[in-house]
């Protein structure tokens, strides 16, 4: 697939990266990107260490928790470089909570990404937003956990509205978050484990519409742009669809008297 001006430009961005801390011996961070980028990046450093294979790549994700999405990308000097500590990746979390939970809004991730872009932060500043309902009753309401560049975290704690809702804006441990995953289940059968026939059960969508998102480019496998329609998908992987969503696959064995496999398909909510 042709890259277009803009992703040859970011090519070049993390070639030069890469090149900068192989030269110099030290780790480089790169500003947030998403999941459309981070295939940018493997093709960035396959043209700079063309010997290598991708398992071995100098490269590592953080976006300040595990599931993370949009994340900041460690350049290594070295294949055998040991990873950075977590904490030592420039990313802060800031929690942001009604002030008055009686009054509060039911704010929306939109509502909290409008008002953060409003301050003039760039969106490659900006890491994750979780938006998550705490509390019960009367008491229930919504806080954001929102990723940033570390020097950015100033002009965040200065927030305080949201939309009509007074808000209070607080750096948060990250460490100290401990999330479950919340899903909801999506149960079919296929024919086969293949890439197209799961997301037509993920989505809800034909083979052919499927088929057209992978080839647009708009299906990532456990976060790398996937338009081999016909691959094979292992229990456990990761899917994110573009504009559904993410999900992940579930197939614990087993065939149906028709030669169907039943699967799962669990959404992240």
């Amino acid at each position: 697939m042709q890259r277009s001006k803009e992703e040859q430009m970011t090519v070049k961005h993390f070639r030069d990266l890469c090149r900068m801390a192989y030269q110099k011996g030290i780790p480089l961070y790169s500003d947030f990107i998403g999941l459309a980028e981070r295939d940018l990046v493997f093709q960035a450093v396959a043209e700079q260490f063309p010997s290598l294979r991708s398992e071995q790549y100098p490269v590592y994700f953080y976006g300040g928790y595990p599931e993370a999405e949009r994340t900041i990308v460690c350049f290594l000097p070295q294949p055998d470089f040991p990873q950075p500590d977590p904490e030592s990746i420039p990313i802060c979390c800031i929690r942001i909570d009604p002030v008055h939970r009686k009054f509060s809004e039911d704010l929306t991730h939109r509502d909290y990404l409008g008002t953060v872009m409003g301050l003039g932060l760039e969106r490659d500043q900006i890491g994750d937003i979780v938006v998550r309902q705490e509390g019960a009753g009367q008491l229930k309401t919504v806080t954001a956990y929102v990723f940033c560049k570390q020097n950015k975290a100033k002009l965040l704690l200065e927030l305080n509205r949201i939309r009509h809702t007074t808000v209070a804006a607080r750096e948060e441990d990250a460490r100290s978050l401990h999330w479950t995953p919340e899903y909801k289940e999506i149960s079919g059968s296929v024919s086969s484990l293949r890439m197209d026939a799961i997301l037509s059960v993920a989505v809800r969508t034909s083979r052919t519409q499927g088929l057209q998102l992978i080839r647009e480019g708009n299906v990532f496998l456990n976060g790398r742009c996937c338009t081999e329609n016909a691959k094979l998908l292992q229990n456990g992987d990761i899917l994110s669809i573009r504009g559904h969503g993410k999900y992940l696959f579930c197939y614990t064995g087993g065939v149906s008297k028709k030669g169907r496999f039943p699967i799962i398909v669990k959404q992240y909510i």
